[in-house]
């Protein structure tokens, strides 16, 4: 298994288990919540990547072709979403 793939599968898995977490106990970093009711718009964008991660993760192990071109797009994107949330945290 190429290494891509478990980093990929960790990170999916971990984003995954965080969002089930602060839906449970919000989490509370200074004054700012990490909740659906305070920031829903970072956690379900943290859910949908996760999602996506995980299936190209699946794909790119079996070699399919629209990993290659998916992978660097999710990856991209969770740097995005990355920097999203130091900007909240820095607001």
């Amino acid at each position: 298994m190429k290494l891509s793939v478990v980093i990929a599968k960790l990170l999916g898995v971990l984003g995954l288990g965080l969002a089930a977490l602060a839906t449970v106990r919000p989490f509370v970093i200074g004054e700012l919540v990490y909740s659906w009711s305070a920031s829903g718009m970072l956690l379900g964008l943290q859910l949908l990547l996760s999602v996506l991660l995980l299936y190209v993760a699946d794909q790119r192990q079996r070699g399919s072709d629209i990993a290659e071109k998916a992978y660097p797009a999710v990856i991209m994107a969770l740097l995005l979403w990355v920097c999203m949330v130091l900007y909240w945290l820095r607001a």
